[in-house]
């Protein structure tokens, strides 16, 4: 597919108007320089005919989404403008009746892009269709022009019988170690038979991938992290959650790597993991993606509300801080290193705080439940399906201002760059500023 329309940027990766990826930098801490005008207004709304189910990505004056009729689009961070789009094919419809279940229709690209800005390209996957097939496809774009510089099929080397139609690519994408890494869980009612997987395509070289299988002996084991993104430290190591085997074992998941964190290496072989020996049935430890904290720890939390702080070297167990949220945490924390704090969204509602260095709960700011950020002194999350974008004080936790969003997503979360706050919708995307 050709993209349409030129565009020009004046970024300079590293800068305020750098949003690259899900939650901003590759420990997915999501905390940034800046501020938000209070008050904020609508600075514009772009309708782009389909859901943005990802953060928008921004490159400078470039802000880019994908959509679920299988669309990137760049935006004119200012205005609202469209610069050019790309369309990656077909995406998939009557979802439920041909894969068995599943809510997403069309179902196109679901998860939060990945720019390198280096290299000034962006990376999309979408679900698509040639004939009576479906296959996950990944481009690399140039963020100038949408012009394609990389196109590849990036399903996982699949067991016999089963169809690429049974997973659903919902995690940001990631890029590290020359790679782009590409997450796969089922779609909601777990029909058919399928597993978790992690895929890592070369950034340069069509064919060059590895894969990591979460449940080589059973079924299941999705990674799908609320559409939050695989986690990179500094070395290199990639890191995971996963989900619940399929379908349920009795009792205890005696399958290795399932309801476990997962620390891989650059081609995905396992290093070291951690399982939530508490999950069971459909308690996923995979409803948020990881967190790299200062100090050589990693949190990670899921559906059994345990939150547990681990040492990134090997994945030993630190700490272990019950009830958190009291409904599913869905999406990715974010960690303020001023304060020394983590806000993990409750599905249930609420954004509940966590004191790292004391090991315990703090309260529950209520008003949102979406993956929240962190931008200076401010955290800012949004409340769906009902949609409404809530800032708070990190500190405090005094609710400061609540903008008008529309209706949004499931697990909704906003972006920020160039004092701008953005958010995909049920339509396209809308912008706040001064």
């Amino acid at each position: 597919m050709q993209a349409t329309g030129p565009a020009t940027t004046s970024a300079t990766p590293g800068t305020s108007s750098l949003w690259p990826s899900y939650h901003a930098d590759q420990a997915r801490t999501a905390a940034v320089r800046g501020s938000v005008p209070d008050p904020a207004r609508r600075m514009w709304k772009a309708d782009l005919g389909a859901a943005v189910y990802g953060q928008p990505v921004v490159i400078g004056d470039t802000v880019i989404v994908g959509t679920e009729s299988n669309d990137v689009v760049a935006l004119n961070r200012s205005s609202g403008h469209r610069l050019w789009s790309y369309r990656l094919g077909t995406p998939l419809t009557n979802v439920a009746e041909r894969a068995g279940c599943g809510n997403i229709d069309p179902l196109g690209i679901t998860s939060t892009l990945a720019i390198d800005a280096d290299r000034r390209e962006v990376f999309a996957v979408g679900e698509v269709v040639d004939g009576d097939s479906v296959h996950h496809k990944l481009v690399g774009l140039a963020v100038d022009t949408g012009r394609e510089l990389l196109s590849e099929s990036v399903d996982p080397p699949l067991p016999a019988g089963e169809q690429s139609i049974h997973l659903l690519q919902r995690a940001g994408l990631a890029i590290g170690n020359g790679r782009v890494y590409i997450g796969y869980g089922g779609n909601i009612g777990d029909c058919g038979t399928y597993h978790g997987w992690l895929v890592g395509a070369s950034e340069t070289k069509v064919g060059d991938l590895v894969s990591f299988e979460v449940a080589r002996d059973g079924e299941g084991g999705a990674i799908w992290l609320s559409g939050g993104a695989p986690a990179i430290a500094s070395d290199g190591s990639v890191y995971v959650t996963t989900g619940n085997a399929n379908p349920f074992p009795p009792g205890q998941d005696r399958f290795e790597y399932t309801e476990s964190v997962v620390k891989l290496s650059p081609t995905l072989n396992v290093l070291a993991s951690f399982k939530d020996r508490a999950a069971s049935g459909d308690e996923d430890l995979a409803t948020g993606n990881p967190v790299l904290l200062p100090g050589g720890l990693v949190f990670a939390v899921g559906k059994t509300d345990a939150g547990y702080l681990l040492r990134a070297s090997d994945l030993g167990r630190v700490a272990t801080i019950r009830d958190v949220c009291g409904s599913d945490p869905d999406g990715g924390p974010a960690y303020d290193p001023t304060t020394g704090r983590l806000f993990v969204p409750c599905r249930g509602g609420g954004i509940q705080v966590i004191d790292v260095a004391k090991r315990m709960l703090g309260s529950r700011l209520s008003g949102a439940n979406g993956a929240p950020i962190v931008v200076g002194d401010t955290v800012w999350a949004a409340q769906y399906p009902t949609g409404g974008l809530t800032e708070y004080a990190a500190t405090s936790g005094t609710r400061r201002q609540t903008l008008d969003t529309g209706p949004l997503p499931t697990f909704a979360s906003p972006s920020f760059a160039g004092g701008m706050l953005f958010i995909g919708t049920r339509t396209g995307v809308v912008a706040f500023g001064g």
